[in-house]
């Protein structure tokens, strides 16, 4: 999986949304906020299909709309399942399950678009040189969470990495804090967040001031239509993934 690039001469602003988990109800909320707020570049940083009533309508939207996207894990297991070690014991059965409903509503084209996603892009506007990845740039698995300690930031997504700035998604929980002199920003979900606010999550990178700004941004959303559809398309795990959407929280 390649490493893709994208620089811009002019000052552009950037929605970064990842964690979409086939929640179409809040990735058209998420679009209509991102048209709102007037965003130039649509970047997705994975975890599109999996987990959610619409994987195949997730897919359509973000293959129309976005200017770029990276690969999750969860698109990794849409490919080829969920593996032993990945999830605890006691889950494996079911999200296999989930992650085979998920590929039988996608085409083979879908799955090879999933199957050909980079892992990284690396991009440069007003000054600010930032790396965009799903988990960490290596690794599409491992959690760094918002209390991670300075050395681990620094061996696990800063590296030898020369860039001012890391986004990133998976852990669903957005923040923003810098580690010396660097950003770390983590999108939160637009599909199902894990901080307790039920609520569309997405960051957008603003390089149209004099310097290059972030905001963390929550959107609301017909949470009750999105907990129908999976009722209607009988989801797999429909009662559980009703009450992350609901709660926040999984």
């Amino acid at each position: 999986m390649s490493n893709m690039r994208y620089w811009s001469g002019k000052r552009m602003r950037y929605a970064f949304i990842s964690d979409i988990h086939g929640n179409d109800v809040a990735l058209e909320a998420v679009m209509e906020d991102i048209h709102d707020t007037e965003c130039d570049k649509i970047i997705v940083l994975g975890d599109i299909c999996f987990r959610g009533p619409a994987p195949k309508r997730c897919l359509d939207i973000v293959r129309d709309r976005a200017d770029a996207v990276l690969k999750g894990n969860a698109d990794e297991w849409v490919v080829r399942g969920v593996r032993s070690g990945e999830v605890p014991d006691d889950r494996l059965d079911m999200m296999n399950r989930e992650g085979m409903w998920a590929r039988e509503q996608l085409s083979e084209d879908d799955i090879a678009f999933l199957n050909s996603l980079p892992m990284t892009l690396d991009g440069s506007d007003h000054g600010t040189n930032w790396l965009a990845f799903h988990a960490t740039p290596k690794d599409l698995f491992q959690v760094v969470l918002p209390d991670a300690g300075e050395i681990e930031i620094e061996e696990r997504i800063i590296g030898t990495h020369p860039h001012d700035m890391f986004l990133y998604g998976h852990i669903h929980l957005p923040y923003a804090r810098r580690v010396r002199d660097r950003t770390i920003v983590n999108l939160g979900s637009v599909g199902l967040p894990f901080d307790g606010v039920a609520e569309a999550s997405y960051a957008v990178l603003d390089c149209t001031t004099a310097r290059v700004d972030v905001d963390l941004r929550r959107v609301p959303y017909d949470i009750e239509r999105a907990v129908t559809a999976l009722s209607e398309a009988e989801y797999p795990n429909a009662s559980y993934i009703a009450e992350v959407m609901r709660n926040g929280r999984p």
